[in-house]
């Protein structure tokens, strides 16, 4: 398997003379995997985006995925995609909350009766002055900066907020470990660990049993 890594975000096809090897990624910077295999295909394009988040002594890159190309939210119409979802929690992660993201994944919320949906996100997340866990609650104004900027992202999710048609995001910060334990489930249940992708969008009912123990 050989790999390569596209730094654009153009959609139209790969030019060879941009891509990059592993040893030429750039620390906090996202990229589009491309892979290149025995079998037959050539620089396809299967829709993971990855993040490079340091360097092992200062060698061998570290990356890890953060979100997939073309999968969406959809709770009220909106088609919020995990592009769009994801640079809106790490821009406000980082810009207001102080913060970087460890690890996240979000849940639609369809409510009976009169309530209208939300989206709910679990985070873990690392104080950027420390690098410890960040280990308490956000506050209601912390949670509607999410909101506020996932509006500027998505005219659509801003318009349906403004006419009622959706609640406020919820983000629930859990302890740190929390996603590890989701890993070892789905290990349990027969996934590889080499196998491992952590949804940024979780319908397992037994993944947000271990979300909902984890929160703060």
């Amino acid at each position: 398997m050989f790999y390569e890594f596209d730094d654009t975000d153009e959609e139209n096809a790969i030019d060879p003379t941009k891509t990059l090897f592993i040893e030429q990624l750039t620390p906090e910077k996202e990229y589009e995997a491309i892979i290149t295999n025995l079998t037959g295909l050539y620089r396809y394009r299967f829709g993971d985006v990855v993040r490079c988040v340091g360097y092992y002594h200062h060698e061998a890159p570290i990356i890890e995925v953060a979100y997939r190309k073309g999968q969406f939210l959809n709770a009220s119409g909106e088609l919020t995609s995990e592009e769009t979802f994801y640079k809106s929690l790490s821009k406000t992660a980082s810009k207001d909350w102080g913060t970087t993201i460890k690890d996240y994944t979000t849940v639609e919320y369809f409510l009976e009766g009169d309530r209208k949906p939300k989206y709910v996100v679990f985070v873990e997340l690392i104080d950027s002055s420390t690098d410890n866990p960040v280990e308490r609650a956000l506050t209601k104004k912390e949670k509607m900066q999410l909101d506020t900027e996932l509006g500027t992202q998505n005219e659509t999710y801003k318009v349906l907020r403004n006419i009622g048609r959706m609640q406020p995001i919820e983000v629930i910060t859990v302890r740190s470990g929390t996603f590890e334990l989701i890993r070892q489930e789905m290990i349990s249940n027969g996934v590889g660990a080499t196998q491992i992708k952590q949804p940024r969008v979780t319908r397992s009912e037994a993944s947000i049993k271990i979300l909902e123990r984890g929160k703060i």
